[in-house]
């Protein structure tokens, strides 16, 4: 069995996927993975503990990437869940490093999903994987239909994929466990550099990046309504589909 990542200073990554007893990895849903890691002290990691997870270990060289790598070429891992019901996901998909010059697309990610700053969130899975970031995420129907979606990390031929669309049970696939290191019994005790994730309540938006592209700023209009009235954010044909739908 593969040795666990410490992460930062506080969090362990199983070192590899979890398997079943004939030593075959297991695949299952997100509804399985919660059933599983129910009562062992683990959990699923998050998109954002993931993010920190490529940053780590692309920036140490360490060959525990090559398991991750593998993990998301052969099948998929699960990186939980998210509720629709409070977030402002913008309706859509497309590739990320497109979609966060539309200021409603990073703050969002920022403070929902990376908890980091999403253009170097872009630049560690992008550089890491070698597979240009895409994302999709669900319309308003269904959005309405199921308020929570599973998150799934998987690399296809066209590019490092985040699907936030799908059900509980629709996608199955492998899962690796996250736990604190307080509960874990035995942990390397080779010196990791600290990586750590912000708050969302203190990420730092990087509009610099933006100068002369053309995208939602927090002063406008149609984004404090998007924001007050509840509703998904992105762009106002999005905005207008997701009310016109009520």
């Amino acid at each position: 069995m593969a040795e666990p990542i410490l992460i930062g200073s506080n969090l362990v990554l199983d070192g590899e996927a979890v398997r079943n007893p004939d030593g075959n990895y297991r695949l299952d849903s997100l509804r399985g993975w919660e059933e599983h890691f129910a009562g062992t002290g683990k959990r699923i990691p998050t998109v954002g503990e993931y993010v920190a997870v490529f940053k780590q270990l692309y920036e140490q060289n360490n060959p525990a990437l090559d398991g991750i790598l593998q993990d998301l070429n052969e099948s998929g891992l699960c990186a939980g869940k998210i509720d629709y019901r409070s977030s402002n996901l913008p309706i859509g998909s497309g590739f990320v490093d497109e979609l966060i010059i539309d200021y409603c697309w990073q703050k969002a990610l920022e403070d929902e999903l990376f908890l980091c700053n999403a253009f170097d969130a872009v630049n560690v899975l992008w550089e890491a994987s070698g597979k240009r970031p895409y994302i999709l995420t669900p319309d308003a129907e269904e959005r309405k239909s199921a308020l929570e979606k599973a998150a799934w990390f998987c690399i296809y031929p066209s590019g490092f994929n985040l699907d936030c669309d799908n059900d509980h049970f629709s996608i199955i696939d492998r899962a690796r466990g996250v736990y604190e290191v307080s509960a874990a019994k035995e942990v390397s005790n080779i010196a990791i550099p600290e990586m750590k994730i912000s708050p969302a309540s203190v990420v730092q938006h990087d509009n610099s990046k933006q100068a002369g592209q053309t995208g939602y700023k927090p002063t406008d209009l149609a984004y404090a309504r998007r924001l007050l009235d509840g509703l998904p954010s992105g762009t106002v044909m999005d905005w207008e589909k997701a009310t016109a739908s009520k």
